[in-house]
């Protein structure tokens, strides 16, 4: 089967300006995430959707040419209220072409994924013959979670919180997962499914550590990836 990567990067982000190609330990954000796609042994092509041009210009730096493709989109099109999974699915045919297989999709904001766990993505794909999507534990046990209101009083999320039972040794807690936008793999055909809602429909996770499950949303993100990566080197 043929695997084609879609690394998603729109140059529109808010709350750092150009985060995709900001420097993480000394390489533009993004470029992990390509490197990473065009690492894995099963990927033969690796498409950047993006708005800007600069971004593309990055990409060629660190994606041999002939793995890579872009996909432009139009401002619309890479808008801060456009859903990837709707830009995906309505725009299948323009992205993908006549590209047949399974798709890849990384977001460029977990740098962290490695070419390894994109295979181990993909076999599991193969064998359990299921779309993927992949997950990381939460960093603190979910049955604590609570909600407050406007008077600033709290209340909890579960009825059997152990902020009520007083059941609060975390190791009484089943592990709980979340999903981490690394990698989720699905065949290009499942986008034509009129009732096709997320990319969870039907999916199984994989599992990745916390570590390389990192996602870059704020200035403090970057400097704990970065910590990971000296950290890694070191190893």
């Amino acid at each position: 089967m043929n695997y084609t990567a879609f690394v998603p990067a729109r140059s529109g982000s808010k709350r750092l300006p150009h985060k995709n190609i900001k420097l993480l330990a000394g390489k533009p954000l993004l470029a992990w995430t390509l490197e990473a796609c065009a690492g894995a042994k099963k990927i033969d092509t690796v498409i950047l959707s993006t708005d800007s041009m600069d971004y593309w210009k990055v990409a060629r730096e660190h994606v041999p040419s002939g793995k890579l493709a872009l996909d432009f989109r139009s401002p619309d099109e890479a808008g801060d209220q456009v859903k990837i999974f709707d830009y995906v699915k309505d725009q299948r045919a323009k992205i993908f072409g006549g590209r047949k297989g399974a798709f890849v999709l990384t977001l460029p904001t977990v740098p962290l994924r490695r070419s390894h766990q994109i295979d181990e993505a993909i076999a599991l794909f193969e064998a359990q013959g299921r779309p993927v999507f992949s997950a990381t534990t939460y960093g603190f046990p979910i049955s604590f979670a609570f909600r407050t209101d406007a008077a600033g009083q709290w209340t909890p999320v579960f009825p059997d919180s152990p902020m009520v039972t007083g059941n609060t040794r975390s190791q009484n807690h089943a592990v709980s997962y979340h999903p981490n936008g690394a990698i989720y793999v699905r065949a290009i055909a499942d986008l034509a499914q009129p009732d096709l809602k997320t990319f969870y429909d039907n999916a199984r996770p994989y599992l990745m550590d916390p570590e390389s499950s990192v996602d870059i949303d704020a200035e403090s993100d970057f400097a704990i990836a970065a910590a990971l990566v000296a950290s890694r080197s070191k190893a």
